[in-house]
């Protein structure tokens, strides 16, 4: 995946990428989170534009 992939997902309005499935949370963001479990596969657009590119090209597209 690549940075400008991730731009365009949070320009879409997704919140979350779950098991490599874009996907909007209805409701408070951080509290949906919090409630999952450590091993849920979920990621935040925002927090991967922090990441270097290696670390990207592993994440798994759907």
């Amino acid at each position: 995946m690549k940075k400008e992939e991730i731009q365009r997902l949070i320009d879409e309005g997704y919140h979350i990428i779950r098991r490599g499935v874009p996907a909007v949370v209805k409701g408070d963001l951080w509290e949906y989170l919090n409630n999952l479990d450590d091993d849920s596969g979920v990621l935040v657009p925002s927090d991967l534009l922090t990441w270097s590119d290696g670390e990207l090209d592993r994440i798994k597209k759907a």
